[in-house]
């Protein structure tokens, strides 16, 4: 039984990423019309993976690099723009 949920639950991940992958590919085109900095941002997240793994040498430490790496850039971005809004 524990068996078929992890599998369960890898299965639904997996989904979860194509999902992510493919929408993120049909805003892509959008972002491209709009701003290269829109288009930039679609690949922040591979460029940093492929950073940290010729830092790293695994791709499971790159993977743990990378998740930090975006979760603090966007608290950061969070603090920067509610002190920005804050004194304005």
């Amino acid at each position: 039984m524990v068996l078929a949920l992890v599998w369960l639950c890898l299965a639904l991940i997996g989904v979860s990423l194509l999902m992510m992958i493919g929408f993120g590919l049909k805003n892509a085109g959008n972002a491209l019309n709009q701003s290269k900095l829109g288009l930039a941002a679609f690949a922040l997240p591979l460029i940093i993976f492929v950073i940290a793994y010729l830092v790293d040498g695994t791709a499971t430490g790159a993977a743990v690099a990378t998740a930090m790496f975006m979760s603090l850039s966007g608290f950061i971005a969070l603090v920067i723009s509610g002190a920005r809004s804050l004194f304005t």
